[in-house]
């Protein structure tokens, strides 16, 4: 069974290393240590991953993606700290960018929404725009349409 589910790695080193999933629900989770842990993703659910790291000069990798778990037999992106890997929505590099998309999830959970159920077409286009640095629109319960409910 866990042979079909993403697993994501939680790891916090204090001041040099946290790697964690900013939003999602996962199915299982396991405690490796104190200082790890790995959450699993069942197919088709959908998770934030940030990835930080810093040095004794300050911040030198900051990371965030937005991701589709996979299923069995599906091609999937590499993402560290993601196995097996993972369909990728979001993938975004440099602490502008990152901080941008984080103040972006912020704004849809104080609306209330989950970012997990947002659509895959927001994702991207927020993607654009975030790396082009333009102004980009907060989803919110106005865009909800059809079936989905949020």
């Amino acid at each position: 069974m866990t042979r079909s589910l993403t697993r994501a790695t939680h790891l916090f080193l204090d001041g040099k290393v946290n790697d964690r999933v900013r939003f999602g629900r996962p199915s299982a989770e396991r405690i490796i240590d104190r200082r790890c842990r790995v959450e699993l993703f069942a197919p088709a659910q959908v998770f934030g991953y940030v990835q930080w790291r810093a040095n004794r000069f300050g911040t030198e990798l900051w990371r965030f993606w937005v991701l589709r778990a996979g299923g069995p037999g599906e091609r999937l992106e590499t993402v560290p700290g993601i196995a097996p890997g993972a369909h990728i929505w979001v993938a975004l590099a440099g602490q502008a960018r990152v901080g941008r998309a984080l103040e972006l999830v912020d704004a849809i959970e104080a609306q209330g929404l989950d970012p997990a159920l947002v659509p895959e077409s927001y994702w991207r286009t927020a993607q654009n725009r975030l790396a082009a640095g333009t102004a980009c629109r907060v989803f919110g319960p106005t865009d909800v349409v059809g079936e989905l409910r949020l």
